[in-house]
């Protein structure tokens, strides 16, 4: 997370001055989205809170932008995520915050919250314990939250962490400069909370790829209305707990700079549990944008990798996932010609999820896209939904990609994605993901479609 630099936040606590004097600054001095005021409105609050108690407690709430949200689904899907936040936090004042506390944003247009704590709570002053136990909860119920309301797919790229500080006043100090001093103390203990959160994932996870504690589960991906399986995607799990999930695993993979390994080790993992496929069904691989340049990939398009199993570069897709944000459209599609030319195929995944999905339908050409399960989930009573699928459809007839509806989960999603002509499909209502290779449930859902 790109942090505030001290000087910034010094000028910005200074406008107070200017708020005094011109009045009409205080529109602009909310933030636009949330509409929560910033520090620099709350000096008459704070005066007010220390004259009577003398001290006051500081969270600083930063919303960590794991996996590029802004740069793959855009300014506005971050946005909702800033606002939801803002939403949780004011729900919070008179249960895990006072009535008498004061939610607010550290600066416009940025991804901190701060909230100011009045005194007392249970004893005469605030403790640094209080504070700690306070700024836990407000952690747990913000990411229970957000679970709860958000998409998973944005679930996933989300987190925050949470800093406090105690300002103890000193008349003898310019109360600018003590709470100057007292945000920084609350940014850096934020920091610290995630450096230390990613320092002890970072650990476990270089143990699951030394000890390649990685496996490989598979879900058929099915042509429709025939029920016929085509291939399947390979899956890959960890040991157990919050590292079994491969979104998790790659999310601190990404913090850790062990995005080339962990997937070096899925590949790995994959490839041998798919030794024996079927040679009619393909294999989709999932590769991160930054691995198309790994020089093992490439010598597995040499084929050394495969010699020992029925698997040749005809039947391999890598399906480009978008946990990180293609940088560069030009040199990545360079990259891709090179594994078309031996056979691979392309796939493009969480297709329709954002604006970066679709410039990589249009400079990427795949062979196929992947329709993100957001659109698929209740699709069967969302009209909304139904008309951008089709229009995904359309694209895919038009521009001969074939599209693949993922995250099917009920018979009622599948007849309805039946009815706007889909051709392809995944999820649970088919199978679940698991060893090789499941069949599908063909005679239940004949019966029901």
């Amino acid at each position: 997370m790109k942090r505030t630099d001290s000087a910034t936040l010094k000028s910005w606590i200074e406008l107070n001055q200017l708020v005094k004097e011109k009045k009409n600054l205080e529109i602009l001095l909310h933030d636009k989205v949330t509409g929560l005021p910033t520090i620099p409105l709350l000096f008459n609050d704070i005066e007010k809170i220390l004259k009577k108690h003398n001290q006051i407690g500081l969270l600083c709430i930063d919303i960590v932008k794991y996996s590029k949200i802004e740069e793959i689904y855009g300014y506005k899907a971050f946005d909702e995520v800033i606002k939801m936040v803002a939403e949780t936090l004011k729900s919070l004042l008179g249960e895990t915050l006072r009535e008498a506390d004061i939610v607010s944003q550290l600066m416009i247009s940025g991804n901190t919250f701060t909230v100011l704590l009045s005194p007392p709570r249970k004893k005469t002053e605030l403790t640094k314990e209080d504070l700690t136990k306070i700024k836990k909860r407000v952690s747990l119920k913000i990411t229970e939250t957000i679970r709860n309301s958000l998409d998973y797919a944005l679930f996933k790229k989300f987190g925050c962490y949470v800093g406090c500080a105690i300002l103890n006043y000193n008349k003898n100090i310019r109360l600018e400069r003590q709470l100057y001093t007292t945000l920084e103390e609350a940014l850096k203990d934020s920091a610290t909370t995630q450096q230390k959160d990613i320092k002890r994932r970072m650990t476990k996870l270089k143990k699951i790829i030394e000890n390649e504690e990685i496996y490989s589960l598979f879900q058929p991906i099915v042509k429709l209305p025939e029920y016929k399986i085509i291939g399947y995607e390979a899956l890959s799990r960890g040991p157990g707990g919050e590292f079994e999930r491969p979104d998790k695993l790659f999310t601190i993979a990404c913090a850790s700079e062990l995005v080339i390994e962990l997937e070096r080790l899925c590949r790995k993992k994959a490839l041998s549990a798919a030794s024996n496929i079927n040679p009619k069904h393909l294999l989709f691989l999932n590769v991160e944008p930054d691995s198309v340049n790994d020089p093992e990939l490439r010598q597995i398009a040499a084929s050394h990798l495969l010699m020992d199993s029925s698997l040749n570069s005809n039947h391999i897709v890598l399906e480009v996932t978008e946990r990180a944000a293609i940088e560069n459209f030009s040199v990545f599609k360079n990259a891709l010609e090179y594994f078309r030319a031996l056979g691979f195929k392309i796939a493009i995944d969480d297709g329709g999820a954002g604006y970066a999905t679709l410039e990589s339908m249009v400079e990427l050409k795949p062979d196929f896209i992947k329709i993100d399960m957001s659109l698929i989930r209740n699709i069967d009573t969302d009209s909304v939904k139904q008309q951008l699928v089709k229009a995904l459809i359309n694209f895919g007839k038009e521009t001969n990609i074939k599209m693949i509806a993922e995250g099917i989960e009920t018979k009622a999603e599948l007849k309805t994605l039946l009815e706007l002509d889909i051709h392809l499909g995944q999820g649970y209502v088919f199978a679940y993901p698991s060893e090789p290779f499941p069949k599908i449930r063909k005679q239940k859902l004949t019966q029901s479609t």
